[in-house]
């Protein structure tokens, strides 16, 4: 048995060593664009932007064996969800034990195709994807020693964050629990707890991800390490959108990082309005075609997404009613709303104070993802009910719904909150240029 002085000797280790320092150098805030100096930082410590109050730069307490502890502990998770039981049903004595995986291959056996990817890609292959990069990053800071396309793994990893959705399919399944009791007898297996905690591990490992201190730790072991120093203020220095070092402006490509250099995102405006447009398109047939159909020897029914809120609310589901029209219906709307504010702002004259809108871009990308809640319980409702007494079928609207929250998401991501602050700058040097005029 492993004694516990020894445990704590291995999770220390390498935990105050001066190597895991940053010295004091410039940086840009990658939301407001202002440059500042960062004092020189140590472990615990962190430092957030004096304008917007967004976080640039922080320091794990235990950045290196930490982070491999919690990744393998999802890795032993993952595997227990999917060789456990999920859900145990019965109904009018016929019985159901469902994994996850059950609920995977029912999708593609029905020919589901699409909700059977979606499924894959947001709850299997994206966390897989993501942990195997997260250790493989990792092992190389803990071992001390760069690893070949460690910089590549470090920044898709950094972008697969989002669409991590397991805590999303947790939630999903309480709200498909609540209309599951009211038909039938279940019980949870072994796997549903398993979700859960699984899901807990990959959140503290995506927010304990500070991309300005790992690629510079990163960096420090290649061969060619130059040492992080201040330097000053020059017009023209890029700073990478990625690792948020300074860079020189004739370069093309991050000497830090390796990601593509420029001073705001290309076409970003364009980029994102297209997505937009795209999402309220989209979100027409999403709300008018029809979800789900619900099939039982005492009656058939069609609803779109309305309808279904409606029928869930005179079956006395209030609870259920109201997470799934704020997931389905409200949250949507609001992003759209939101997002036309920001890119009204950023391109013609600011709604709303900087800060305000700052705030709100944060929203947008935080709530974009948790729309998901209402197709992830079709498809649980689908697993379940696939008997001849009662089956569930997901309409066309959940294809088109699908598309909407996956627009809507990425129109956030490519929208740089940088031309919101360029432009309250340029507003108020015209300002104080029309108050000096005679």
């Amino acid at each position: 048995m492993i004694k516990f002085s020894v445990f704590k000797r291995w999770w220390s280790q390498k935990r105050h060593l001066s190597m895991a320092s940053l010295p004091t150098h410039t940086t840009q805030c990658p939301c407001c664009g202002l440059e500042s100096v960062v004092p020189q930082m140590s472990q615990g410590e962190s430092a957030n932007c004096p304008q917007c109050g967004q976080l640039l730069v922080k320091i794990n307490r235990n950045p290196y064996t930490a982070p491999l502890a919690f990744v393998s502990a999802a890795w032993i998770l993952m595997l227990l969800v999917g060789s456990q039981v999920y859900l145990n049903m019965d109904m009018i004595g016929v019985s159901e034990h469902l994994s996850v995986i059950d609920i995977f291959q029912n999708l593609k056996h029905h020919e589901y195709g699409f909700l059977a990817t979606v499924m894959l890609l947001l709850v299997f292959f994206t966390p897989v994807l993501f942990m195997s990069m997260y250790m493989y990053v990792h092992i190389a800071l803990y071992r001390q020693h760069y690893l070949p396309g460690t910089n590549l793994c470090a920044r898709h990893m950094i972008r697969l964050r989002p669409w991590l959705m397991v805590d999303v399919f947790f939630v999903a399944t309480l709200v498909a629990l609540v209309k599951i009791a009211a038909v039938s007898d279940f019980t949870v297996g072994p796997a549903f707890g398993f979700v859960f905690v699984y899901a807990l591990f990959l959140i503290h490992m995506g927010i304990n991800i500070h991309p300005h201190w790992l690629f510079y730790q990163l960096s420090q072991l290649q061969p060619d390490a130059q040492p992080l120093c201040i330097s000053q203020h020059k017009p023209n220095t890029l700073y990478c959108t990625r690792c948020l070092h300074a860079q020189n402006h004739t370069d093309n490509e991050c000497d830090v990082c390796g990601a593509f250099l420029y001073h705001r995102i290309p076409n970003s405006i364009q980029k994102s309005l297209a997505l937009l447009i795209t999402a309220m398109i989209l979100f027409i047939p999403a709300n008018t075609f029809i979800m789900m159909s619900t099939d039982s020897l005492l009656s058939s029914a069609q609803s779109n997404i309305f309808d279904g809120v409606l029928i869930l609310w005179k079956e006395k589901d209030h609870l259920v009613a109201v997470i799934v029209f704020i997931a389905s219906i409200l949250i949507p709307v609001v992003k759209i709303l939101m997002l036309m504010i920001l890119l009204y702002s950023a391109r013609f004259q600011l709604l709303l104070p900087p800060k305000v809108l700052n705030k709100m871009y944060h929203f947008v990308e935080f709530i974009g993802r948790w729309s998901m809640i209402d197709i992830f319980v079709i498809i649980l409702l689908m697993a379940v009910y696939r008997t001849n007494i009662a089956s569930v079928t997901p309409g066309m609207a959940s294809v088109y719904f699908t598309l909407v929250i996956f627009a809507t998401m990425l129109s956030a991501e490519v929208l740089d909150l940088r031309l919101i602050w360029d432009r309250y700058h340029q507003q108020q040097r015209a300002k104080k240029h029309a108050s000096h005029r005679p």
